[in-house]
C-alpha cells in the first residue's frame, strides 16, 4: 500500500447560520438548517470522519409548567446522491412539573454533539455534513436563542488498511447499554459505558486524545438531586491497570424537573514503551445517589479516540 494513499489527518472549518427559531417547530415542517461542513476524503484510505457541533442555548423560563425540547438531526450527503442520510439525533429537553418558586429560570447552557463516521470504499470523496433542527417545542418560554455556533469536521484515516507506524488515526469504540442502578457507590462493581483499545509501537512517542459523549436525562423529585460519578481506567496488555480521571456530574433544583442534556469529557496523555503494548480505555459509572422518586439514564453514548504521533518523534517524519 501507498504512503499516498495513508495520507495524514485534517480539520475542516464549517459554516454556521444565524437564523430566527420560532417559539414551535413541527417533524413534518422542513428543518432548520444551523450549520454544514465540506470535507473531501481523496487518497485518505477508509476514512473516519469526527464531527463536532458547539454552541449555547440561552433560555428564560417562567410561569406554570414552562417547557424547552429541542430535536437535532445530523445528515450527511455525498454530493453524487440526491438523498441524504440521517446519522443521528440528539434531544435537548428542559421542563418543570411545576410554577417555578423563587424567580424566571434563566441560563446559558453549553451544548456540544460529537460523531464518529466510518466512510467505507464506495463512498463518495466529496461529502457534505448538515446540522439541523427538526422539533422545537415550548411553553411558557419568555425568550430563547442560539448563540456561539461551531462546526467542524476532523478527517482522519481508520486504523484498517495501513501500518500502524502511518499515524495519526482514529479509532471508535464499543457502547454498552448496561442496566443502570439508582444507588451505586465505588465499592460496588463499576458500570462499564463505552470501551475501546489502540496498539502503540515500541519506543515510538503516541498521544492519545480521548473522547467520550453521552446525554444525561434526569427526572428529579422530592429531594430533587442527582449525583453521579464517572471514571477513566486505562488497562495496559502487561496486566496493569491505572484510573486516569473522574468527573463528577451534579444537578439540584427547586421544582420537581425534567431534563436531558449533553455531556463531554475529553483526555489526553502521551505514551512511550520499549515494547509493543496494546491499550483499553474504559469509561465506567462508579457513582450514582438520587434523591427519592428521582430517575436518570445516559443514552446517545459515544467514545473515540485519535492517535497521533508524539511532540519528540515528529521532526523524523
Amino acid at each position: 500500500m501507498s504512503i499516498k494513499s495513508c495520507l495524514p489527518s485534517y480539520i475542516k472549518c464549517g459554516e454556521v447560520y444565524q437564523t430566527e427559531l420560532p417559539n414551535n417547530l413541527d417533524k413534518s415542517e422542513p428543518p432548520i438548517v444551523l450549520a454544514e461542513v465540506n470535507v473531501n476524503t481523496k487518497h485518505i484510505s477508509r476514512p473516519f470522519v469526527l464531527v463536532k457541533f458547539s454552541e449555547f442555548i440561552n433560555f428564560t423560563l417562567l410561569g406554570l409548567n414552562p417547557k424547552l425540547n429541542i430535536t437535532y438531526r445530523l445528515v450527511r450527503k455525498d454530493v453524487s446522491s440526491e438523498y441524504a442520510q440521517i446519522l443521528q439525533e440528539w434531544e435537548f429537553g428542559l421542563e418543570s412539573l411545576e410554577m417555578l418558586e423563587i424567580s424566571n429560570l434563566q441560563t446559558n447552557q453549553p451544548t456540544v454533539l460529537s460523531y464518529c463516521d466510518c466512510l467505507n470504499e464506495n463512498s463518495s470523496n466529496r461529502i457534505i455534513y448538515r446540522l439541523e433542527i427538526i422539533q422545537i417545542e415550548t411553553n411558557n418560554v419568555e425568550s430563547y436563542g442560539l448563540s456561539n455556533k461551531s462546526i467542524t469536521a476532523t478527517v482522519i484515516r481508520g486504523l484498517h488498511g495501513c501500518s500502524k507506524s502511518y499515524l495519526p488515526y482514529i479509532k471508535c469504540g464499543k457502547v454498552f447499554n448496561p442496566v443502570l442502578p439508582l444507588h451505586l457507590t465505588k465499592k460496588d462493581e463499576p458500570i462499564i459505558l463505552t470501551q475501546l483499545t489502540i496498539n502503540t509501537e515500541s519506543n515510538n512517542d503516541t498521544c492519545v486524545l480521548i473522547n467520550f459523549s453521552s446525554f444525561i436525562t434526569s427526572v428529579l423529585k422530592e429531594g430533587r438531586f442527582n449525583n453521579l460519578t464517572f471514571r477513566l481506567v486505562k488497562t495496559c496488555s502487561d496486566c496493569t491497570t491505572t484510573v486516569l480521571k473522574e468527573w463528577p456530574f451534579r444537578r439540584v433544583f427547586v421544582n420537581d424537573t425534567n431534563i436531558k442534556e449533553p455531556l463531554v469529557y475529553n483526555y489526553c496523555e502521551c505514551l512511550n514503551s520499549k515494547f509493543n503494548l496494546s491499550y483499553t480505555y474504559t469509561i465506567q459509572l462508579v457513582g450514582a445517589e438520587l434523591s427519592k422518586e428521582s430517575f436518570y439514564n445516559i443514552s446517545q453514548k459515544s467514545m473515540s479516540a485519535q492517535v497521533y504521533l508524539g511532540k519528540e518523534q515528529q521532526g523524523l517524519c
